[in-house]
């Protein structure tokens, strides 16, 4: 058999044996046109109401005056619970000098002013320590928005 500097017949990228040489093939994807990857069937849809979320939301900005905070729905417990279980990230300096049992203490009793009392995980810090949480403010936490 001759030597072949490219098979075109076959549509792989990495080397492939042709009795005893290896032979580098053309790397010809599949981006057309056709291709599933060239449509992005993703839908957004908008938000369902959330009154628990917004009142949640309203009363810890303003009794903690937080410096950096998300809350959003606990995706984790299905749509069938929505508005019912929150999870969310809080820097206030009102935290300062704080043990982390104050601070979730703090935020349990104005989620039970709300009426939701057990229903939201917070991760709670103090300014003086944005260090700890700053790798976690990376994520994205405004989806539901």
């Amino acid at each position: 058999m001759p030597s072949m500097p490219w098979l075109v017949a076959s549509r792989l990228c990495f080397p492939r044996r042709v009795i005893g040489q290896t032979v580098r093939q053309p790397c010809q994807s599949l981006l057309g046109l056709a291709a599933p990857s060239a449509v992005r069937y993703s839908y957004k849809f908008a938000t369902p109401p959330s009154p628990n979320l917004e009142k949640l939301r309203h009363v810890l900005t303003v009794k903690l005056v937080p410096i950096h905070f998300f809350l959003r729905n606990d995706i984790t417990f299905g749509n069938y619970v929505w508005d019912q279980h929150f999870i969310g990230i809080m820097c206030s300096p009102k935290f300062e000098g704080k043990t982390h049992k104050e601070m979730r203490q703090m935020v349990e009793d104005l989620c039970a002013e709300v009426g939701l009392p057990g229903r939201v995980h917070m991760i709670c810090q103090p300014p003086s320590r944005w260090h700890m949480m700053k790798a976690r403010t990376k994520r994205r936490w405004d989806f539901d928005r």
